[in-house]
């Protein structure tokens, strides 16, 4: 279980938060379950970290766990929104690193300021008034996820306004919502695949870590070719539970 990869926004862990939260563990109280994403090589943590801290002061071995499969930038855009519902509120410093983080996330390429500000649990005034302090010309978003009626698609505005230009080459916030709805379209099993590959490809984890998470994905079919049973999510995760 990683906690080192930008998932943590807190300025310091709250010692006193964590001793509570220590005392109610000891006296048997279930906490709901830390949230911790699957990129086929690593755990990453995005909430819980004081729940965790409060579980090592105590000596506890294990802990109850929501897994998701997904890459380490889809465990970061996870994190920002954590803590701004419930739990320990985030401080106003704390708020603002997370606005900043999140506006400069690629998939805030593709959001409106509402839809931005109901992720992280803010007022779309505050998040309008930081995305005009982070962006820049050169920035300008290049596509926009638009929700007409019960559909949702992508919609292009590079172009709207100007004449004709050559084709040019896909940004990375494209590849990005490519990637998510080929992941939606897919198996299970060829979505494990797709985790992997675009963690390597946008540098959530190193080409070597992104090999040996494919190779052992693969090991299966090489084991019985011809099968047609699919891979679970969390086939490679203890169900319900990682160690601390």
């Amino acid at each position: 279980m990683r906690g080192d990869g930008q998932t943590q926004h807190r300025t310091a862990v709250n010692p006193m938060i964590v001793a509570e939260y220590a005392e109610l563990m000891r006296a048997g109280v279930e906490f709901p379950p830390v949230r911790l994403w699957w990129d086929g090589a690593d755990y990453w943590l995005t909430d819980g970290f004081q729940r965790l801290a409060a579980a090592k002061s105590v000596g506890l071995t294990q802990l109850a766990a929501e897994i998701r499969p997904g890459s380490l930038s889809e465990a970061q855009w996870d994190s920002y929104a954590a803590n701004g519902a419930h739990g320990v509120r985030r401080t106003p410093e704390e708020t603002q690193r997370v606005i900043r983080l999140a506006l400069r996330h690629p998939n805030a390429a593709t959001m409106s300021n509402v839809q931005i500000a109901k992720h992280l649990h803010i007022p779309e005034a505050t998040l309008r008034r930081w995305r005009g302090r982070v962006s820049s010309p050169g920035d300008e978003d290049t596509a926009r996820l638009v929700t007409r009626g019960a559909t949702t698609y992508l919609l292009q505005t590079a172009r709207i306004g100007r004449s004709g230009r050559a084709r040019r080459s896909k940004s990375p916030s494209e590849l990005r919502a490519e990637l998510g709805s080929m992941k939606e379209a897919c198996s299970t099993r060829v979505r494990r695949v797709l985790n992997v590959v675009g963690n390597w490809v946008f540098g959530g984890a190193p080409p070597a870590a992104c090999l040996g998470a494919l190779e052992r994905l693969s090991a299966p079919w090489e084991a019985a070719p011809g099968s047609s049973e699919e891979l679970s999510d969390h086939e490679s995760a203890p169900p319900g539970t990682k160690p601390v």
